[in-house]
């Protein structure tokens, strides 16, 4: 088990002996170390050698600014610079949150970014002011899943989130616009293991649980539904494509080579509404709804999006951080490399 400032520390050392700029530093880490509290272990330390290798390597840019490229008040477009898509992410949510409250919503748009992690790991703060965060993120620069019906990699798994805060605990959705993650498929290719059940298509279009198809064989990620409902999944990866890609104008028609996002962020302020109390009034009402819901298997009871990571969160911050042991061999491996302390 890790504590939080121990891995806290730990990584932004090894950031900032890369040379990173130390607030950038220290918000990559702590995003990294959140996806892990709240069980997003794919999304977690396990990132930080892939991190390391894209700024050794030029991916990733360590030090100076973004450039806001527009600025209407409530709408604002950012060019990233290729800098850690943690840190532009968090900078843009806390502008978005500054400029909500003025304008009931505010809208960020970041091209040019390098990856942001675990959407979930970003909505506390921002929930627990009373607001509505949300984030769509896209990869122009890569592509594992196809169109519904195809069989040639075009989009990638699309991930959004989007959180909101009841009466009690806020209800906190993170879901990808495919069946699974490319993360997921590195952590099960990692584990030497295949997953439960078909998720994954060959280069031809037959379904596989096989992640090495994905990797080096051509295959491609199904989208959410699968085979007989993928056309949903694959609608919603545009519509995430077209608020990423399409409002920040960096796309997929730029032929991006290295890691670049491009992200989605909106954040909405319910007292330009109905009012807050109003607003978790209903939701705290429609989550005891479902929560009461009558369960198909009594061992197995309706929860709430995200009711799993912030029990889970909880318990990492009573009893530490758990990490598998491929995450503990590689953070051995790095703390050799960079003559550090773990």
């Amino acid at each position: 088990m890790y504590t939080y400032s121990q891995l806290l520390k730990f990584c932004t050392l090894v950031f900032v002996k890369l040379g990173m700029d130390e607030d950038k530093a220290a918000d990559t880490s702590e995003i990294l170390i959140e996806a892990d509290m709240m069980g997003h272990s794919t999304h977690g330390v396990r990132l930080l050698p892939l991190y390391i290798k894209d700024v050794e390597n030029g991916n990733m840019a360590i030090k100076g600014k973004e450039e806001i490229l527009k600025d209407t008040g409530n709408c604002v477009t950012i060019n990233g610079k290729l800098l850690p898509g943690i840190w532009l992410t968090k900078k843009s949510l806390k502008l978005a949150a500054e400029r909500a409250k003025i304008h009931g919503t505010s809208t960020v748009l970041i091209k040019n970014s390098h990856h942001n992690g675990a959407l979930a790991a970003y909505m506390l703060p921002i929930v627990n002011e009373g607001l509505v965060p949300i984030i769509k993120s896209s990869v122009p620069s890569s592509a594992t899943v196809a169109p519904f019906g195809g069989t040639k990699a075009l989009l990638t798994p699309d991930p959004m989130a989007i959180a909101y805060p009841t009466n009690k605990d806020p209800v906190i959705i993170d879901i990808s616009a495919s069946i699974t993650t490319n993360n997921m498929i590195a952590d099960k290719i990692a584990k030497d293991e295949k997953f439960e059940f078909d998720c994954l298509l060959t280069s031809t279009g037959i379904p596989t649980n096989d992640p090495i198809e994905v990797q080096s064989k051509n295959g491609t990620v199904m989208p959410l539904g699968g085979l007989e409902y993928g056309h949903k999944g694959f609608a919603m990866a545009l519509g995430i494509e077209a608020l990423s890609q399409g409002l920040s104008g960096s796309g997929r028609s730029k032929k991006p080579k290295s890691m670049n996002l491009s992200t989605f962020i909106q954040v909405i302020d319910p007292e330009a509404f109905s009012g807050l109390k109003a607003f978790k009034e209903e939701m705290s009402f429609l989550t005891e709804q479902c929560l009461e819901n009558p369960p198909i298997d009594d061992n197995n009871k309706v929860r709430m999006p995200g009711q799993t990571a912030i029990n889970k969160r909880n318990k990492s911050i009573n009893e530490g951080i758990s990490l598998s042991m491929e995450t503990k061999s590689t953070l051995e491996e790095i703390s050799k490399k960079f003559d550090l302390t773990l």
